[in-house]
Parts: C-alpha cells; sequence; structure tokens
C-alpha cells in the first residue's frame, strides 16, 4: 500500500474511533470566465477544460460576452472528452444590458443585449438561472453596471450573487466598494477570475457544499468560502491581443467563435464605431502560436 493509501486509511480509521465527523464534500468553483466564443478571448475549449482540471476546479460558469453557446460548446467537449463527471459547466453569459453588464448563471438560451437591468434580471429568473452582478465599482470598465440601477435590482431582490472579488480588478479598494455593497444589502459573495486566457484560470475560487442545479447554488452561496488573488494589470493587454486577433482571423476567413462574438460595448457605440480592418504593421506575429489555428 503507498504511503499516500496509508494516510487515507489511518485518518478513516481515527474518525471512526473518535466519532469525528467525515468530511462534507466539496465543490471548488470560478463563475466567471470568457473562452474564444468573447472576442476578447484567446481560451480554446480544450485548452481551458485541461488547465481548470489541473488546477483542481470542479465547477466552472462559462460567461461569454452576450452569448451561451460558448459555454455550450465547453460542456460538449467535456463530455466528448469523456470528463463531465470531473467538471461541471455552468451554461452562463455576461450580459451586455443597457444599464451596464449583469452575468446569468444556468441559463437555457442566450439573452439579448440592450434591454435593461431589471429586464436581463427578469429573463435570467425566467430561464431558472441566478443573477451575479460583475465587477460591480470598477471605474476602469465603462461596461460595469451604473450605481443607480444596481441598487434597485438590489432593493428588488434580484440579485443573487455579488463579486465582492474580481481577479481583474484593478485597485483593491474598488472589490471592498463591492463587498461593501454586498453587505448592505445581504447579498452571498463570490469571487470570480474572470479569465480569458490560460493562466489567469482558478485565480479566484468559491469552496462551497456540492450543488447540482441553480436552486442548490442559492442554498449553498451563503456558505461561500472565497479564495482569490489579482492579476497584474498588463492582463488586460491579453484582451486587447485576443481582439485584433480574432479580427485578422475573420478577415482572413480562419476560424474563429461558432457564434456571433460580441464583445462588451453598449450597442450605441457599436454601431458608431464599427470595427474597421487594422493596418498590417499592426497586426500580430504570424510566427506567433498564439495566432496559429489551433488556439492554444
Amino acid at each position: 500500500m503507498s504511503l499516500a493509501a496509508q494516510t487515507v486509511a489511518a485518518r478513516a480509521e481515527v474518525r471512526e474511533k473518535t466519532g469525528a465527523p467525515r468530511p462534507t464534500p466539496k465543490a471548488f468553483a470560478d463563475f466567471h470566465i470568457h473562452t474564444r466564443f468573447s472576442r476578447d478571448s484567446i481560451l480554446s475549449e480544450d485548452k481551458f477544460i485541461r488547465v481548470a482540471l489541473e488546477r483542481g476546479l470542479t465547477h466552472v460558469a462559462i460567461t461569454n460576452h452576450n452569448n451561451v453557446e460558448g459555454a455550450i460548446a465547453v460542456r460538449d467537449r467535456a463530455r466528448e472528452l469523456g470528463l463531465d463527471d470531473q467538471l461541471t459547466v455552468i451554461l452562463g453569459e455576461e450580459v451586455s444590458t443597457a444599464d451596464g453588464e449583469v452575468v446569468g448563471l444556468y441559463l437555457q438560451r442566450t439573452i439579448p443585449r440592450g434591454l435593461s437591468a431589471d429586464e436581463t434580471a427578469d429573463e435570467i429568473h425566467r430561464q431558472g438561472g441566478l443573477v451575479s452582478i460583475p465587477h460591480p465599482f470598477d471605474p476602469f470598465r465603462g461596461s460595469h453596471i451604473r450605481e443607480v440601477p444596481l441598487t434597485r435590482l438590489a432593493e428588488a431582490g434580484k440579485i443573487d450573487a455579488v463579486e465582492v472579488f474580481n481577479s481583474r480588478v484593478t485597485f483593491q479598494r474598488h472589490n471592498l466598494r463591492a463587498a461593501e455593497f454586498a453587505a448592505r444589502y445581504d447579498l452571498p459573495a463570490i469571487a470570480c477570475s474572470d479569465s480569458h486566457a490560460s493562466y489567469e484560470i482558478a485565480m479566484s475560487t468559491n469552496a462551497l457544499p456540492l450543488f447540482g442545479s441553480a436552486a442548490e447554488l442559492r442554498g449553498v452561496l451563503p456558505q461561500n468560502q472565497w479564495h482569490a488573488s489579482r492579476s497584474t494589470i498588463l492582463v488586460h493587454l491579453t484582451t486587447r491581443y485576443a481582439v485584433w486577433s480574432n479580427i485578422v482571423r475573420r478577415w482572413m476567413g480562419r476560424e474563429t467563435a461558432a457564434a456571433p462574438v460580441l464583445g462588451p460595448e453598449p450597442p450605441a457605440r457599436v454601431e458608431h464605431e464599427p470595427i474597421e480592418l487594422p493596418d498590417r504593421r499592426a497586426l500580430p506575429d504570424p510566427q506567433d502560436p498564439e495566432a496559429s489555428s489551433n488556439r492554444g
């Protein structure tokens, strides 16, 4: 018998003799992740699944900008690889509402961008999902939800969780402000990596009792214990690179996401500032492996 097996057996014997409670199975979850179905991400399904498992995640919410198809792609790929019993994929979406971004978890279908935050929250709940508020007070992201509609959602009881720690938030004081908001309205707190690339995966992790549905997650969220660290500010260069890379790939007729890839900008800005073909001198190096068809 190996040393590890002997240790497990010895601990079980001690529990049996002393009457110590058996450890409660835990879920280790990240509730905000972007893959290649967001135009600001370079993360492929295969690489995400591999790294998530290597880093101990058991539950992941794929929350691409304005589409649930990216989450479906990860879920189906995990199933194809025979790993869906090790990695539970929650179908999610980071929705660009008219009032700023709102995350839906446990969705059935894509929620269109441009609705009010209140309408979006209602649609999430109609689908049986949960409403999570991402990076609510990060001033460096113009896409974050505005404070008045955020407060209205909280007062109406339409928020199921608040990101009190987002690894991509530049200054910790803005995470602290989110934590104060959650405490004021007695809302469950979560930490999220907001991953757009593989090196960000599991920078924030939530340890909760095992759950298998939206209702079960809502029930265990008050018991959440989160652990997190902040990304370097240079992480935002990755998202800018991903945006240009996806533009170039589409222009060259190469593989991009299979669903509409929409960024977090509000509809009015997209209409008035369409993306134009970049100068060739500004394009990524074609010899760079991240610009290859493999996508990591």
